[in-house]
């Protein structure tokens, strides 16, 4: 079987998630790596003693669970501890993708949509037949990383900006959707996304 592979992209605070929750209401598989980013740190998978030895056993929590939050933190403020965070995850986050997508169970639709938050940082977009893009005005994003993070402004203005500017992700992105209304735009704004991909890419010609 021919599968559809659609990575999604976009900012933090962009809409990513709902635009993926969408896509599986209308059919599609779906994968998130961030949570495929807690699979290969959880105790006993391949990266969870390589990140302990990089933070140190602060981060690790009552459970043997690494503290997500505390590590965001972290990087946050010191780029070089990102980098070699990214280097070691970043292989083994895109080798169980891969993986999650041959084998994931297609019953509606051949398509598989990937929430990917450094999709083009990472040069991902070659493992995707087409890729599409979730952008917000910069002051929403704001917001909802405040939000979300249960940080100030300033703090999630420091998130935003460790990231690849909206404006390039837009240049590179086959597909792009705006996020700065309702839910419910936002899921006619899918729906609509839906229908052109299903027209070129999934409806036997």
């Amino acid at each position: 079987m021919n599968i559809l592979r659609i990575g999604v992209t976009g900012s933090a605070g962009s809409g990513k998630s709902l635009v993926c929750q969408g896509l599986k209401t209308l059919g599609l598989v779906t994968l998130d790596c961030d949570q495929i980013a807690r699979q290969v740190v959880a105790p006993g998978q391949k990266a969870y003693e390589g990140v302990k030895a990089l933070f140190g056993f602060g981060v690790v929590k009552q459970d043997k669970t690494l503290d997500r939050e505390m590590m965001r933190n972290l990087v946050v403020s010191r780029p070089d501890l990102r980098k070699q965070l990214e280097a070691l995850l970043h292989p083994l986050i895109a080798e169980q993708m891969v993986l999650q997508m041959k084998t994931a169970v297609y019953d509606k639709e051949p398509a598989c949509a990937v929430e990917v938050p450094l999709l083009f940082e990472l040069g991902m977009e070659n493992k995707f037949d087409l890729t599409l893009v979730v952008v917000a005005s910069r002051k929403l994003l704001l917001e909802r990383i405040s939000k979300r993070d249960t940080v100030s402004l300033a703090s999630a203005g420091k998130i935003l900006d460790l990231q690849m500017a909206q404006e390039k992700k837009i240049q590179q992105a086959d597909y792009v959707i705006e996020n700065n209304g309702k839910p419910g735009e936002l899921f006619e704004s899918v729906e609509k996304f839906y229908t052109i991909i299903k027209k070129e890419f999934l409806t036997i010609k």
